[in-house]
């Protein structure tokens, strides 16, 4: 199983350079063809790059349909544990997050940033 990380998601939202590629493994997700996560806390970012509330609620409401996906909310003991962590591995908090979960978790890393390459966990892209 895997843990998306916001920047496939955003690929796809502002249409970069690989989101076709992107777009391709969230539809597979969407149809529950492959099951992946999600951090609340990449939602909130996410939703704090949109900024409007109009597209927030329509990102919430595409994302809330999609079949393969779970939602992982971590506590703030967790935060502390990963923001911890984090400062170990030389991650800054967003990637440092991320890793705990897909760690905790037993998760692959779905993501387009290789700071994540030179950590104990698998990332692939899309």
């Amino acid at each position: 199983m895997y843990l998306i990380d916001a920047n496939v998601i955003l690929e796809v939202l502002y249409k970069r350079e690989k989101w076709q590629q992107a777009a391709g493994f969230l539809e597979r997700v969407k149809r529950g063809e492959a099951a992946a996560y999600v951090l609340h806390f990449t939602l909130h970012g996410i939703s704090a790059i949109l900024g409007k509330p109009e597209l927030v609620s329509k990102l919430i409401i595409e994302i809330s349909s999609w079949r393969g996906l779970g939602i992982i909310t971590t506590s703030l003991d967790e935060e502390l544990a990963a923001a911890e962590k984090a400062t170990y591995i030389g991650l800054d908090f967003d990637d440092g997050l991320q890793y705990y979960a897909a760690k905790k978790r037993g998760l692959t890393i779905i993501s387009y940033d290789s700071d994540f390459d030179n950590t104990d966990i698998k990332r692939i892209e899309p």
